[in-house]
């Protein structure tokens, strides 16, 4: 198997890769799905049909922060040269925490707007409510944690060889997906003890992902492995489904173990994703009218990130979700009805100075 070279790599970086659009609009689209799949998942009887329903469009579509982060370390570590952490902290840095800022303040106004001017809110509840925000914007902290650590990745990987690569890469996938496996089943109380020995946390995390987005660019797999690693995907996501199943009915409520970013089930079904993307969907030809939409979603799909729950929210206040019809079709519905309405609005921010550069 031959390695790309490094100029290769720098020409190809340097061209609009649409099936890297295509990619980022795939994958922001499953978060929306999920989020679509899991309004009603706590909620509903682990024991009947829609629960299952909404678990199943759950395990299909956890692939899309691991394959973001992905996408970030193919794309920053194949650049030539060092990285400028001036520039890291003025165009990206600065950017994400604009933004992380400006939409904690937007879902907090939205989750105390029936108590404005109440005697009953002090302004330590407003401010508290402005800085909690959203669970799901815990993946801009995230970023900017990689961000900040990007001099160390790219110096890492410019002088590192393949074998140096995998070697870390062995480590993220036995102590950080291995671990997280683990805790699907619930361990007894000695075994987490001692699984929290290594602190893996402070070895791999999202770190690991971001380094092997590269390393699957410039070592691209061999077909006999490359067709392994589908047919693993997709077995991966239907055990996660039955996992999560099983594992809920045990313990008497829902269990997102199964689903977590480091599981082995969500972590074979990123890499399939990725790999099939820059193996497969590389090499289909875009006509220009095409490639120019493409460009425009995958360019609003931060934005679609940042305010698809405020979205379904709205819509669940006016009594739109995806359980207004059987959610067999309604979670995928509910879910192309928000990634479209975000993207029209996010589409126009993005033209409005202040708003584009902030906010999405």
């Amino acid at each position: 198997m031959a390695v790309r070279k490094v100029a290769g790599l720098e020409k190809e970086i340097k061209e609009r890769q649409y099936h890297i659009d295509l990619l980022r609009i795939v994958a922001c689209f499953s978060v929306v799905l999920l989020h679509s799949a899991s309004q009603y998942w706590y909620v509903l009887p682990i024991t009947g049909r829609e629960w299952v329903v909404c678990n199943s469009y759950d395990a299909i579509s956890r692939f899309g922060v691991p394959v973001f982060v992905m996408i970030s370390g193919m794309l920053f570590l194949s650049r030539k040269g060092e990285v400028d952490p001036g520039r890291i902290w003025k165009h990206n840095i600065l950017r994400l925490i604009t933004a992380y800022c400006a939409w904690s303040v937007i879902y907090g106004l939205w989750d105390i707007r029936g108590r404005f001017g109440s005697e009953s809110v002090s302004w330590k509840e407003y401010v508290s409510e402005m800085i909690y925000g959203r669970y799901h914007l815990w993946f801009v902290p995230m970023i900017i944690g990689l961000y900040l650590l990007l001099p160390v990745l790219k110096a890492y990987t410019d002088h590192s060889s393949r074998k140096q690569l995998e070697y870390f890469l062995i480590l993220f996938v036995v102590l950080q997906v291995g671990y997280n496996t683990i805790l699907i089943i619930n361990p007894a109380e000695v075994v987490k003890v001692l699984l929290d020995l290594f602190q893996v946390q402070l070895i791999c995390s999202y770190a690991g992902y971001f380094l092997l987005g590269y390393y699957l660019y410039r070592y691209p797999l061999p077909v006999k492995w490359e067709k392994m690693l589908y047919a693993a995907g997709i077995l991966s996501a239907f055990l996660a489904a039955l996992v999560s199943w099983l594992v809920s009915l045990r313990n008497g409520g829902p269990s997102a173990a199964a689903f977590d970013s480091y599981s082995v089930f969500t972590f074979l079904v990123s890499v399939a994703v990725m790999v099939f993307f820059l193996q497969r969907v590389s090499g289909w030809i875009w006509v220009r009218k095409k490639g120019e939409l493409l460009r425009e979603l995958s360019d609003n799909t931060f934005g679609v990130y940042l305010m698809h729950l405020f979205v379904l929210e709205f819509l669940e206040s006016k009594g739109i979700d995806s359980m207004s019809m059987n959610n067999i079709v309604g979670v995928p519905l509910m879910a192309a009805v928000c990634f479209i309405l975000c993207n029209l609005v996010v589409a126009v921010l993005r033209r409005i100075p202040v708003a584009g550069k902030y906010l999405c």
